[in-house]
C-alpha cells in the first residue's frame, strides 16, 4: 500500500517526503498544510490518517466477527517477596 501511495504521487508530480518528482503533471499546491502535507508532500496531511482509517476500520469489524481478534490474556500481578 504503501509503495502504491508513493508511486501514485510520483506519477502524478506530487512531492513524496519533500522531493518533488517530475512526474506526468506539474502539481503546485496551495492550502493549509493540515490538508497539503505543506512542503513535504501529501503523505505529511490528514488525508491518509483518514484514508488508512476508513480501510482499517472495516478490516478490524471483519477481524473481530470472525474471532481473529481476542483480548489479551490477563497476567498475574507479581507480588513483591
Amino acid at each position: 500500500m504503501h509503495f502504491t501511495w508513493n508511486a501514485a504521487e510520483q506519477l502524478l508530480g506530487i512531492p513524496v517526503s519533500g522531493h518533488t518528482p517530475e512526474g506526468l503533471f506539474t502539481v503546485d499546491v496551495h492550502g493549509p498544510a493540515l490538508l497539503t502535507g505543506g512542503g513535504f508532500g501529501l503523505e505529511a496531511s490528514i488525508l491518509p490518517v483518514l484514508l488508512g482509517a476508513a480501510l482499517a476500520a472495516p478490516m478490524l469489524r471483519r477481524a473481530r466477527r470472525a474471532g481473529g481478534i481476542a483480548p489479551r490474556p490477563r497476567t498475574r500481578a507479581r507480588t513483591a517477596g
